[in-house]
């Protein structure tokens, strides 16, 4: 599938070779105004020894957007920041994008999550997730609707990418079932769902793309279900699931 394909390129096109200097990967499905989502992955580096940061590498990808799947890479300094617009002790990663007024501001949640501020260092309220989550240099597993039944194992901080086909023009949707919250399971998910329709004729059906990052050792099961949402108590259309053990 065409949208497959440049997903699939543009989810490794961030890729970069591992450096003594590099301190992190940080990856998620950030929130967009005209697409189903930003795929982004950033790479902090900071200067040896002393750790001092110095440059980051940032990947994004606007994921079915009217023109197509398009991506864009940016690269500069970073610096940390003390104080948020509501907590003065709290600790901000700061990205210059060249102007002031781009800059963009990530909250440090721990060790494993950069949680996106606005500009002026403010909480954004939102459902939809805002958080890039760290992750390995390993590239990412991607399964397809052929490969349910399968176990697969991956190692901590592996991306996991689900690829279902779908079609929203009959009422039918992919659903997740039972993932476990936040805090637990050793899979994170990486943001929300995307949807992408489909290069054809309207009516064509598209695909749904997941996004998922282990965390932790141990063993989880995803399940997926196609169905109407209105439906819930009739059988799915079609079940899929997958056994991910982490390493």
């Amino acid at each position: 599938m065409r949208v497959f394909a440049l997903f699939l390129a543009a989810a490794l096109a961030g890729c970069v070779t591992i450096s003594s200097s590099q301190i992190g990967t940080f990856a998620g499905v950030l929130p967009c105004a005209d697409c189903s989502g930003i795929l982004s992955e950033l790479h902090l580096y900071a200067e040896q020894p002393s750790g001092r940061p110095t440059r980051y590498e940032l990947m994004e990808t606007y994921l079915a957007a009217r023109d197509g799947d398009r991506s864009i890479g940016t690269a500069g300094l970073w610096a940390i920041v003390s104080g948020s617009a509501s907590d003065r002790d709290a600790t901000v990663v700061q990205l210059d994008l060249g102007r002031l007024d781009a800059a963009r501001n990530f909250l440090r949640i721990g060790d494993n999550e950069l949680r996106l501020l606005d500009r002026n260092r403010r909480e954004i309220f939102s459902t939809a997730p805002h958080s890039l989550h760290r992750v390995s240099e390993l590239p990412p597993v991607t399964l397809l609707e052929g490969d349910s039944g399968q176990t697969i194992e991956v190692d901590p901080g592996q991306r996991v990418f689900v690829v279902l086909g779908a079609n929203r023009t009959t009422g039918h949707e992919w659903a997740l079932e039972s993932l476990p919250g936040k805090s637990e399971g050793p899979l994170i998910r990486l943001g929300d769902p995307v949807y992408a329709q489909g290069a054809t004729q309207l009516g064509g059906g598209g695909t749904t793309l997941w996004f998922f990052a282990a965390r932790t050792r141990g063993k989880q099961e995803l399940r997926f279900e196609y169905r109407r949402p209105a439906q819930r108590d009739s059988p799915a259309a079609k079940t899929v699931s997958y056994t991910v053990s982490v390493r």
